[in-house]
């Protein structure tokens, strides 16, 4: 009997161990949105991830120094909340700072700040690195955890890329792949902003060179882009739309889809995105059908979970709410009800 207790104790801690994980990122220009610490809905999420810090000589600063007292707050209201705090370090447009650090450098970096701000752990973001630059982060990352710093990293989502870190995998917290961004204004035509389809493709890649899947996380947009003068996905256009150089946040889409005759809103069922089409432009982004299947895909396949870029973007009603959406398959034991 008490061997069989032990074993069914042993399993549960195994099966709470092997959940998915549902993670947000808070960035530093958030604040600027009108987006603070308190209005992070913690109790959705397993881990928030701060981005980003850069090193600056023996130190990590942060990116944006203005944004010191949220980043202060959202680290005492993330341990409040029992929710797992990393800061992100590096990320787009600071790839050169990160090849030229040395794995020492920033072990030394990363004590002293993680002493003075109490976070948990570190996420290397190596930005938009080739197979080199994504060997390069997987050496920091071997670095951090050699020295008993939690550690996890974020590439680009390339199949080409995963020989390149698998060799760290068993080391690290996660590895995070980056599917976001995959239409921009240098295409030829319109294509999705994140092909859910291809993107569990890439995830299965990952998987098969090697890293484990529990350890594999997808982190996904909640914002869309807009494209003038096309009507269809494949179709060429003449330029950015409406938005901050044709980016909308999701929950701006939501506003502007709520006048049903201004934009056509349809599913692509080959790449699992959805589409809005109005008068002057087209839109691609993620809503509720295409991260309800990345969410079951990490699910289904024992993936670590999905991570949202950025918790700002997100529509606070729950029936519309990505978080809740991809919330609901992963962490179906949390109240997704809205507080009366």
């Amino acid at each position: 009997m008490k061997n069989f207790l032990s074993f069914v104790f042993f399993t549960a801690v195994l099966s709470f161990a092997a959940s998915p994980k549902v993670i947000g990122y808070f960035p530093s220009w958030a604040q600027y949105s009108q987006f603070a610490p308190a209005d992070v809905r913690y109790g959705f999420l397993s881990e928030v991830r701060y981005c980003c810090l850069v090193p600056g000589g023996s130190e990590l600063l942060l990116t944006d120094d203005s944004d010191k007292e949220n980043f202060t707050e959202l680290v005492r209201l993330s341990k409040a909340n029992k929710v797992r705090i990393v800061a992100s370090i590096g990320g787009i447009g600071n790839e050169g700072a990160m090849s030229d650090l040395s794995g020492a450098s920033l072990v030394a970096a990363a004590k002293s700040f993680a002493g003075e701000h109490g976070i948990e752990g570190f996420e290397i973001d190596g930005g938009a690195v080739d197979a080199a630059g994504a060997k390069k982060v997987a050496e920091l990352a071997g670095a951090l955890s050699d020295a008993g710093i939690t550690v996890s990293i974020a590439i680009p989502g390339e199949a080409s890329l995963a020989g390149a870190v698998a060799t760290v995998a068993s080391k690290i917290d996660a590895v995070s792949l980056w599917f976001t961004d995959q239409m921009g204004a240098n295409e030829g035509s319109v294509k999705p902003n994140s092909n859910t389809a291809e993107n569990i493709k890439t995830l299965a890649a990952f998987a098969s060179a090697g890293i484990p899947g529990e350890k594999l996380v997808a982190i996904v947009p909640f914002y869309g882009k807009t494209f003038e003068g096309a009507k269809s996905l494949g179709a060429s256009f003449t330029g950015t739309g409406s938005g901050n150089d044709g980016v909308l946040q999701y929950r701006d889409l939501m506003e502007k889809f709520r006048d049903a005759n201004a934009y056509k809103v349809s599913f692509d069922e080959a790449s699992q995105s959805e589409i809005a089409v109005g008068e002057r432009e087209i839109v691609v982004f993620n809503g509720i059908p295409s991260m309800q299947a990345i969410a079951k895909a990490a699910n289904d396949n024992g993936y670590g979970g999905v991570a949202v870029f950025d918790l700002s973007g997100d529509h606070k009603e729950p029936i519309i709410s990505l978080l809740v959406s991809i919330g609901q398959i992963l962490r179906p034991d949390v109240n997704y009800k809205k507080k009366k």
